[in-house]
């Protein structure tokens, strides 16, 4: 009976949700949002470590244990362990406000645990440091840690080794916090022996004693990286909130709330070699993001927004496994902290072309979830044993005052839990963690590059550098030179690439040997630290080498490579260029544009690749139009009477490839640097350069069908749209009737949207007004872009509410996003015009029924029931495929 009171409810909001009361409109759709929707709920008592552990579910063939709980440890959000085992743990007591007393001094702390008995639980407990303004975070270095408050990166030496730090020494000052979980924090230590941090916005300084930077550097809303040794630092490219991980083969990825999983690709000066080759972000999901994110909760998602719950709301602590308990391949997972969701969930990284790509290891189960409400998982790590960690906040919210309304806000209790926290260890069920001897020698340490556990390797690089014992390398040379294909013994090479590099010995003999290594890793790294190949043939002839590599990841960091003087290696470069790996493809544009002419030759050339898959398609006809407009811009007459004659033969090339060519030389002329090219595609075609006067017929051809080609619905989606980017070059008239034949009915639902789009982009006074006669026609795609045309420019943001009003468009045709212009529209007037449109028609008694059921949602569901309910009542209508 709930369940059904809950589906009538459900009905009773679609009809609520578009249409509601005209007095409290605008309140009605916040109503979604804040946590208005879960704060009337009861909250269930806090449980003991032993209750919550009852309350878990784990991945089949793993096992959770607790290692710590209060009064042991409080609020715990990250761990680390120092070189000889031990675990410091970021205590975060400030969160989310601070004390009550702004007067009064900071709560977050990093303590220290220890396990004095060996029976693997914490029963020691020292305060390492204390009043630390919103740390979150800690990374052990030297003899104590590194930790990030608020504002700044502190160094906490314990050189007396009394547990507790010394002194607080400021290394970098000037930090801009967002919020408590967006600030400079989450530091780890690359391959490349930097340290990396999330979110590093301000006006940065180095104020380390002996390494001060004279003046502060203003960092953008980006990502942090220093050198420990050197002290350089700059902005890196990503947008980490509170989670930053380092895997086994070097890949960084970073999390923020609907974002689980991110990866940098490019960096800041890669991103500004070519502002011609469109790539705006150096960084991107490598799975799933926002709305598209799923996770399994076995308990209500108390998320801001009710559109979030089932997704990704408070992504955080993503952590790539590195313990190797579970055999090699376990380093390939990725670890997420959900903790709205009570969850964790585990991803595995596989490799997709250059780019990386993380799946969900489960379709539709989480890797740890709890109906302990407390739960708040924060981060995880890697141990010394092998194990993960993982620390449990164990607070009633994890929320910031700022994101819920202050009605909302009033009636939370913000810091219930702070005198509670646990931290558990997660292992592969038929593993045995492996004891840990703090290494002593050099030695130890080149023993430890090679460890199966990707935690104690990283200690091994760090101490060889901490130590720089001239006797590491030979004995580095001779493991780098190994050939093992055993995987530890891979990442063993890896590591020693990386240290001779940071101990500054790397030679030009041992990248050009490692260029041939059998691990794909080391091979993408030679390519990194190709730069430093002084003897120009021998650079070239290893890039050459690493361009023809078997594994895209190797080719892309080779493109990279490359500079614009590497004439020598052009042909090289489009040779690999004309993959359809997009990242591939924006490598090249972004390091050799030059040499985009031989890319669209051999792409046109009969032996070029061919698809019929018509995203695949989509995705070639714009990277030929990014390749000519590129070649405009950086080539001379000679690459352009090249271009146009890729175009010369109408039965050689697909019409998609000919109209991406005309495209590119529209945009691309206009920006041309070299003097004797045209400065557009009149011109071109009206007073050509001689040297192209027998070659600009196939050119001309595709302008002179561009209408017939877009209207033909014989063609595939892909030509005709392409087509319609020619369109606005037509003269009006014939432009109008191609418009009107695209907006007719029988149109396929992607034309006609394109059709609306390039409408849209025409900038034309009658725009509007030809999409609006054309709305009884329009596919629903098609209509949600009309709406859009018609709320970007005040006439026809006029003519929208007038149709409206006559009953030509519906109310229930626009989106609640697309309704928010108009209900808080500047002017008085139309904001009027709106709330009587989408207030008008619901009636007392439908809000009546609505509030009968609300009821319904404060209990808990049955799926089983609810499945049968949805197959008699909803099924017939709303379907998949």
């Amino acid at each position: 009976m709930v369940l059904l009171k809950l589906v009538n409810l459900l009905f009773s909001l679609l009809v609520l949700m578009p249409q509601p009361p005209a007095d409290d409109l605008v309140t009605t759709i916040e109503q979604q949002r804040g946590g208005r929707h879960w704060i009337d709920q009861p909250t269930a008592a806090p449980k003991s470590p032993a209750e919550s552990a009852a309350c878990f579910e784990i991945e089949p063939g793993y096992r959770i244990e607790l290692v710590a709980a209060e009064p042991l440890v409080f609020d715990p959000v990250a761990i680390d362990f120092d070189a000889t085992g031990r675990m410091f743990v970021a205590e975060y007591g400030d969160y989310p406000v601070g004390p009550k007393d702004p007067a009064s001094p900071a709560l977050s702390q990093i303590v220290l645990l220890q396990d004095t008995d060996n029976d693997g639980r914490m029963d020691q407990r020292f305060v390492f440091a204390r009043h630390l303004k919103f740390c979150h975070s800690v990374l052990a270095w030297g003899t104590g840690v590194l930790a990030c408050t608020e504002t700044s990166i502190v160094y906490l030496p314990d050189d007396n080794h009394d547990r507790a730090a010394d002194r607080v020494e400021t290394w970098f000052e000037g930090f801009t916090p967002a919020h408590p979980q967006m600030q400079i924090g989450c530091p780890r230590i690359g391959l490349d022996n930097r340290i990396w941090c999330t979110y590093g916005h301000g006006k940065v300084r180095c104020v380390r004693p002996g390494f001060e930077s004279p003046d502060p550097v203003e960092i953008p809303r980006v990502d942090f990286c220093f050198d420990p040794y050197t002290m350089k630092f700059e902005a890196v490219t990503g947008a980490g909130q509170f989670g930053n991980t380092v895997d086994s083969y070097g890949r960084r990825f970073f999390s923020s709330n609907r974002n689980p999983s991110m990866t940098a690709m490019f960096t800041s000066e890669q991103l500004g070699r070519n502002a011609f080759a469109a790539v705006t972000s150096g960084h991107t999901d490598a799975g799933p993001a926002g709305e598209k994110t799923r996770v399994y909760p076995r308990v209500a998602m108390k998320s801001n927004w009710l559109s979030h719950a089932g997704t990704h709301t408070s992504a955080c602590g993503v952590t790539a496994y590195r313990g190797g308990l579970a055999g090699p391949e376990s380093d390939q997972s990725l670890f997420v902290c959900e903790p709205v969701g009570h969850l964790v969930t585990r991803s595995v990284v596989t490799t997709d072309g250059a780019g990386l790509t993380t799946l969900r290891a489960r379709d539709t189960a989480d890797f740890l979830t709890s109906t302990d409400t407390w739960f708040r998982p924060a981060s995880l790590t890697t141990g010394p044993d092998g194990s993960l960690y993982l620390a449990d906040m164990y607070r009633l919210w994890v929320e910031h005052p700022k994101f819920v309304p202050d009605d909302v806000a009033a009636r939370m209790d913000w810091r219930a839990g702070e005198d509670r926290g646990r931290i558990w260890r997660i292992t592969p069920e038929h593993s045995t963690a492996s004891s840990f001897r703090s290494p002593r020698s050099t030695a130890d340490y080149i023993a430890l590059l090679s460890d199966a556990n990707g935690w104690r390797r990283q200690l091994g690089q760090r101490l060889l550098l901490e130590t720089k014992d001239p006797t590491a390398i030979p004995m580095l040379r001779n493991l780098l030179t190994g050939r093992n294909s055993d995987l530890h013994a891979s990442f063993g090479r890896l590591h020693a690439l990386w240290t001779l590099h940071g101990l500054g010995v790397l030679t030009s003999a041992d990248l050009t040997a490692a260029a041939s290594d059998p691990f794909t890793s080391i091979r993408r790294d030679v390519a990194q630290l190709a730069h430093l190949l002084q003897n120009p043939t021998e650079r070239a002839q290893t890039l050459k080498q690493l361009l023809a590599d078997p594994e895209p990841t190797v080719q892309f960091y080779a493109l990279l490579a490359l500079r614009n003087t590497d004439s020598d290696l052009l042909q090289a470069a489009a040779k690999t260029a004309t993959s359809d790996d997009p990242w591939l493809q924006r490598a090249f544009l972004l390091s050799v544009p030059q040499a985009a002419p031989q890319v669209l030759q051999s792409l046109a050339s009969p032996a070029g690749p061919s698809s019929q898959n018509q995203t695949v398609l989509a995705a070639r006809q714009d990277y030929v139009r990014r390749l000519t407009l590129n070649s405009c811009v950086y080539a001379d007459l000679t690459a352009l009477r090249l271009i146009a004659t890729t175009v010369k033969d109408p039965a050689a090339t697909p019409v998609w490839f000919r109209t991406a060519i005309v495209v590119g030389l529209s945009e691309g002329l206009p920006r041309a640097r070299s003097a004797e090219l045209p400065k557009s595609l009149t011109e071109l075609l009206q007073n050509p350069p001689a040297a192209l006067l027998d070659d600009l017929q196939g050119i001309q051809q595709v302008l002179d069908t561009a209408a017939l080609h877009a209207v033909d619905r014989k063609l595939s989606d892909v030509d005709r749209i392409a087509a319609m980017t020619l369109l606005p070059q037509l003269p009006p008239t014939q432009l109008q009737t191609a418009i009107t034949s695209l907006l007719a009915s029988g149109e396929s639902s992607a034309c006609q949207k394109a059709a609306v789009e390039m409408v849209r982009r025409t900038g034309r006074p009658d725009a509007a007004q030809q999409v609006m006669d054309a709305w009884p026609t329009l596919t629903p795609a098609a209509r949600s872009a009309a709406v859009d045309l018609f709320l970007s420019r005040r006439d026809s943001l006029s003519l929208l509410l007038e149709r409206m009003q006559s009953g030509i468009i519906l109310p229930a045709s626009l989106s609640i996003d697309q309704r928010l212009p108009l209900l808080q529209n500047p002017d008085k007037a139309i904001q009027e015009t709106a709330r009587k449109l989408f207030g008008g028609t619901v009636s007392a008694d439908r809000r009546k029924v609505a509030e009968e059921y609300a009821a319904a949602l404060q209990t808990e569901g049955d799926p089983q029931r609810g499945a049968l309910v949805f197959e008699r009542t909803c099924s017939k209508c709303h379907r998949i495929g």
